[in-house]
Order: structure tokens, then C-alpha cells, then sequence
């Protein structure tokens, strides 16, 4: 007997079948789908653009990250997905991204971000900058770009250390500054100067810079005879900073902020000493730093928050805690427990649900129903959970979210929370670094996802705050 194939039996050994997608994704695997079913490059900038325009719409979220119906993406016009791609391609060759941007002109991309605060260049979509811009600001702009001391002094041909000696005279004065990292505990205030301001200062009358140009190592510099002899605010603040270190044997943080312009200073409690009103009157007392009293904030937010940090970074005074989840606000998956002080893992271990992981859930932190079939449910997990967080401050990067998560599971497991429920238990380390940094928006943790990376990313936060912002000072006795 010959054997015969149906047509529609051939067809279906021939076509390869349609992949199968989740019912929603996040944008990046979103822009995969477009892409296969289109044949058109499309990324997740192209989503976004698509959502913008409202022909896309967030089913659902996972963590902060959106999620958008396959269905609905699926239906998209494949002209408009195309025309959406073919913009961005047409953007992309005429603009150049904020670092190549920089590279292109010459400036640093602290520039160009004060340029575009200020409104004197736009950036375009996916934080790019028009090329014709670029080179337009470059010949309008010229001299406009912020340089160090270092960079100043080059300019002018002279030592780094002569430097001090032309802001001493008073020629010059820093137009902006920033915070640079020194180490692993602290930032130091880095001064910033207007190139044409420091090109101007070749030109100064009565000033013979030929004199003060290629001098050795320790040789005395002829400008110290222009240099006042009073301090820069900086200097008065700072050697005040010190003598109150050593005065109260205590930290003092000294910072000068590029949002203000005004100093801020803190320091570390010694037995509730000394208060406020202490420094408040030593600082109008002092002669020197005295004469800048009214441009100096003591006690700000960040010092609060510094305070606190470095008190759960004692031993035995916290513990850090992260959960990874069926869906927003699901069941607990992985469960990790570090020690704040020390960073040991006290609890890492997947859970058993009795409920099916989410394809967003899967897609944020890669967990299959497969990877926890075998772990111990909840309610064995519990015990040791408690063990560990006993009489400990339970800090979380999202204390909504983790603290909300573990009470549903307690209360799934039909056992009591005890020191898990009460919220002065725990402490937001997403809320006070916000407040730490000054910022009113959601700050991404970037751990990776899971829940052990996440408690060490959170430590690493923790410990940003405990260091304080600015320059530290320690007492010298």
C-alpha cells in the first residue's frame, strides 16, 4: 500500500510552527517578538516609542519593570513598527550619544549635561545629541566648558601647586563643583573653572606668568605675592570641620553642595554631645569661619541618614533581607538573609510555592516552576528566617514589597509573624538613600535579581550612606 499525504498534512510537516510567547513581556524580550515577527530590527527603544504613542499599554508590572500583552503587540501595523525603526535608524545616523558627543567637540559630558539644563542644546530621543547641534554649540559655546585646577594650570603653563596662589589672589573662583570618590570611604570636593575665565587670566596686567612658568620641584612661585592672606570659605570650612573632630572627639562630614552652593555639615553623636546648638554657637564664635556662618547648613537629611547607617552597620545590629517572587506581590520563591556588619549569608535558599511562577516574574529574575519543584516549602523556611532576624533591625531595599511578601506567606503557612510584622522592625534602605541623595524618584537596585545579590547590593548602599558625603574628619589626638 503506497503511503499519501493530505495537503494540509504536508503543509504542516513543512511550516515550522509559530513560537510560542508568553502572554506578557517586558520591553526588551517584547522587542524580540516585534523583531522575529516583523523582520525588522526593533528594539526596546522602539517599545517604548510604541507605548509613547499609546499603541502599546502596561498589563501588568513585575518590580517596577512594565509588562505589555503579546496579543496586543501581535496586532501592531507592521508599516507603523517599521516606521518607528526607520526613524530611530535615520536618528541614530545624525546624533551621537552623550559620551560620543563629548568625544566629538572636546568637552567633558558634565558640560554638555549643564548645556542642556541651562537649554542651549536639546537631547533627542534615547538621550542622544544632533550632530549639527554639537557643532554648532562648539564654536558658540567656546569657552564656556568647565576645567579642574589641574587642567587650569596646564592652561596657563604654571605648577598645580602655583594654582592655589591665583584663586588666593582672587583672579578666579570655581563656577561648579563635584564629588569625586577617594577610596572606598570617602569623596572629596572637586572645584570646576570656566575655560574662558582661565584663558582670560593670560592677559592680566602686571602679572609676569613667563616668571612662573617651568619652575622645579620646591623652587618659591612669584605669585604668592598676589595671594590674600584670608582663607577661601572652603578652607575656614574645613579647618573648622577639624578643630571640631578634635575638639569633641567625634566624624564631621564637611559638603559642599553643587544644588545649594552652601556648605553642609554633620557629625557622628559622641553620647548625644555634642547638639546643634553647641556647634551652632562655636561656629558664630569662631573669627575666621565665623564670617561665613550664614552660608553654612548644619544638620542636613544626608547626616541623619549617614548617622543611622552607620549604627546598623554595628555588630548584631541588622540584618539584611530579599525576596524573588511567583509575581508582584506573589509568593516567595528565594529567600536570602545577610548580617549588615559583616556581609555573611545567614539564609539563601529557594521555596516552594503553592502557586505557578508568572512569565514576567520569570523574565525579571530567571526562575522557572522547574528550580524550586524540589525546595522546601515556606512554612520550613520560616523557622530559621525568624532565628536569624531576631532582635535585629530587618532592613530591605523595598520594605513595602518584601515585608508585604513575607507576612502573606506567614499568613498562607497559618503561623504567627511575631517580630516580622511590627513595621518599626524595618528599616526602607530604597527610601533612605532617595533621601540620602536628594532624590524624589524610584532609585533601581541593579543586585541582578536574585535574592542573595540583591541583600549584597543593598549592603553596598548602606554602606555608601555610612561614609557620609564630602570630606570626612577624624579627630588627631
Amino acid at each position: 500500500m503506497t503511503d499519501t499525504l493530505t495537503e494540509t498534512e504536508t503543509t504542516a510537516q513543512t511550516t515550522p510552527p509559530e513560537p510560542s510567547w508568553p502572554e506578557a513581556l517586558g520591553g526588551r524580550r517584547l522587542a524580540g517578538m516585534l523583531a522575529e515577527i516583523t523582520g525588522q530590527p526593533v528594539t526596546a527603544a522602539d517599545v517604548e516609542e510604541l507605548v509613547a504613542r499609546e499603541h502599546l499599554v502596561a498589563v501588568d508590572s513585575y518590580k517596577g519593570w512594565p509588562l505589555y500583552a503579546t496579543a496586543a503587540a501581535r496586532e501592531l501595523d507592521a508599516g507603523l513598527v517599521g516606521s518607528i525603526v526607520s526613524a530611530r535608524v535615520a536618528w541614530s545616523e545624525v546624533s551621537l550619544t552623550r559620551d560620543a558627543a563629548a568625544e566629538r567637540i572636546g568637552w567633558h559630558w558634565r558640560d554638555l549635561a549643564r548645556m542642556g539644563r541651562e537649554g542651549r542644546i536639546a537631547i533627542g530621543p534615547g538621550d542622544r545629541y544632533r550632530i549639527a547641534d554639537l557643532d554648532k554649540l562648539a564654536v558658540e559655546a567656546e569657552g564656556e566648558q568647565h576645567v579642574t585646577a589641574q587642567a587650569a594650570a596646564d592652561i596657563l603653563e604654571i605648577r598645580p601647586t602655583d594654582w592655589k596662589y591665583v584663586e588666593a589672589a582672587g583672579w578666579i573662583e570655581p563656577a561648579d563643583t563635584y564629588e569625586r570618590g577617594v577610596g572606598r570611604y570617602r569623596t572629596v570636593t572637586v572645584a570646576l573653572y570656566r575655560l574662558g575665565d582661565v584663558r582670560d587670566l593670560r592677559e592680566m596686567p602686571g602679572v609676569d606668568w613667563e616668571a612662573a612658568r617651568g619652575l622645579g620641584k620646591g623652587v618659591p612661585s612669584p605669585l604668592r605675592e598676589y595671594a590674600k592672606l584670608a582663607p577661601t570659605r572652603a578652607d575656614a570650612v574645613k579647618a573648622f570641620a577639624q578643630q571640631l573632630a578634635d575638639r569633641h572627639d567625634t566624624t564631621v562630614w564637611a559638603w559642599h553642595s553643587p544644588y545649594s552652593g552652601r556648605w553642609e555639615l554633620d557629625w557622628e553623636r559622641v553620647d548625644g554631645a555634642p547638639t546643634q546648638e553647641t556647634v551652632r554657637g562655636e561656629l558664630a564664635a569662631d573669627p575666621v569661619v565665623g564670617l561665613y556662618a550664614e552660608e553654612i547648613t548644619l544638620c542636613p537629611t544626608w547626616g541623619r541618614i549617614t548617622r543611622r547607617a552607620r549604627r546598623l552597620l554595628e555588630p548584631d545590629a541588622a540584618v539584611i533581607v530579599d525576596t524573588e517572587t511567583t509575581d508582584l506581590y506573589g509568593q516567595t520563591i528565594e529567600l536570602a538573609v545577610i548580617d549588615a556588619a559583616t556581609g555573611k549569608v545567614l539564609q539563601n535558599t529557594l521555596v516552594k510555592p503553592t502557586e505557578p511562577i508568572s512569565a514576567g516574574a520569570r523574565y525579571v529574575h530567571g526562575l522557572s516552576d522547574e528550580d524550586v519543584a524540589g525546595a522546601r516549602p515556606f512554612e520550613k523556611v520560616l523557622p530559621r528566617l525568624r532565628k536569624v532576624t531576631k532582635n535585629r533591625v530587618i532592613c530591605a531595599y523595598s520594605v513595602e514589597f518584601d515585608r508585604a511578601v513575607i507576612l502573606g506567606d506567614v499568613r498562607r503557612a497559618g503561623k504567627k509573624p511575631l517580630h516580622l510584622e511590627p513595621r518599626e522592625s524595618w528599616y526602607c534602605l530604597m527610601e533612605a538613600y532617595a533621601s540620602w541623595l536628594g532624590s524624589n524618584r524610584w532609585l533601581a537596585l541593579g543586585g541582578g535579581h536574585r535574592a542573595a545579590g540583591d541583600c549584597a547590593a543593598s549592603l553596598e548602599r548602606l554602606e555608601e550612606m555610612a561614609r557620609g558625603k564630602g570630606t570626612t574628619f577624624t579627630p588627631t589626638r
